[in-house]
């Protein structure tokens, strides 16, 4: 039940079960719908076993014959169980999997089932560890409800941290959503929520996720959210969203937020926070055609870039081509004296800062 409480909580409490139950691995593994697995932790993990246990699609249970023995919730599945399993597949890929890493025996049940899949807990036994004993899955059995009622708890805290992170933006008046391991929103603040109630949102709420309006705003918007998860101290680009007003746009700033080790992913792991810009374009285009002696569509272009936007972003929200939108750069950069994008956009944003 302290699982939940210490970082590495989990890892003691499944090592203990594997070293009670004479068993040399332990595993606590969700397994979602179309065979995706959210989570998937095994003490002493040997090198490679993760990957292999995608690449191979092992949570699809005609390949892996102790997912095609999933059962009640608490009901306890053992060796005898994944032999008739086993004979009922017609793949033999994961036979090889568990000779090559030797974990052929063990028993197992699971915790929960819902709509969303299923928790699993597992003692995983080498050849030498020998089949599980009755009093062993007995034992496993005793446990299996103090682990259903920890993962419960930790589902809870994560959740509950969201809404913490949530509640201290909302005293500050900011519009943020937090996102969990999954791209999902877990919280948002009120003025969020408020946000996008506006009939001038450029974003909206579609299965928990959070979208962009515009197909363009929206692939920029996408992509960004899965540096941010997936790629540890991401350089992430600020995004920029249209609004309905042509005067009007927002800026969307994301942050990544640490990250523990076992984590179900419902805890917050992206921040993101949406600024309205509030000046008039007719007013940034009048100072770039001043500063730099642009012509007015080259100053849109430039005030354009400086926002964030991508060439074909750009061209996308004048209805031009990229090659026009490449054609008036160059012309841009002559006039800005730079020789780099990343230098002109840089020189964009003080002169309207």
């Amino acid at each position: 039940m302290a699982a939940p409480l210490d970082p590495s909580g989990w890892d003691t409490a499944l090592r203990e079960m594997a070293e009670r139950t004479g068993s040399a691995r332990a595993q606590l593994v969700a397994f979602g719908h179309n065979h995706t697995i959210p989570f998937n932790k095994v003490t002493d993990e040997p090198e490679g076993w993760g990957e292999d246990f995608l690449a191979i699609d092992g949570g699809n249970p005609a390949v892996n014959w102790r997912v095609a023995c999933v059962d009640a919730p608490l009901e306890v599945a053992f060796e005898q169980h994944y032999a008739a399993a086993s004979r009922a597949l017609k793949s033999n890929i994961y036979d090889d999997f568990v000779r090559y890493y030797d974990i052929i025996n063990g028993c197992q049940t699971v915790l929960s089932h819902d709509s969303h899949g299923f928790f699993g807990l597992a003692t995983l036994r080498t050849a030498s560890d020998g089949p599980t004993t009755e009093e062993q899955r007995t034992l496993f059995a005793d446990v299996a409800p103090f682990a259903l009622s920890a993962v419960k708890m930790q589902i809870a805290l994560e959740h509950k941290g969201a809404q913490i992170v949530a509640d201290m933006f909302e005293s500050m008046n900011v519009i943020a959503f937090l996102l969990d391991g999954r791209g999902k929103v877990a919280a948002l603040t009120n003025n969020a929520e408020e946000f996008l109630c506006r009939s001038t949102c450029p974003l909206r709420l579609s299965g928990k996720h959070l979208m962009a309006n515009r197909a363009s705003d929206d692939r920029a918007l996408q992509q960004t959210i899965g540096r941010c998860l997936n790629e540890p101290a991401a350089n992430l680009p600020r995004i920029w969203l249209a609004g309905a007003n042509i005067l009007e746009s927002h800026a969307c700033e994301l942050f990544q937020l640490p990250r523990r080790e076992w984590t179900f992913g419902h805890e917050p792991r992206v921040l993101l926070v949406v600024r309205q810009i509030n000046r008039r374009r007719a007013d940034e285009t009048a100072i770039l055609q001043k500063a730099l002696g642009l012509t007015p569509a080259e100053a849109e272009v430039a005030k354009l870039m400086g926002e964030g936007l991508s060439r074909e972003q750009v061209a996308d929200r004048r209805g031009s081509s990229a090659g026009t939108v490449h054609a008036q750069l160059k012309s841009l950069f002559r006039k800005a004296d730079v020789s780099r994008e990343a230098e002109f956009v840089a020189l964009i944003t003080r002169l309207l800062s």
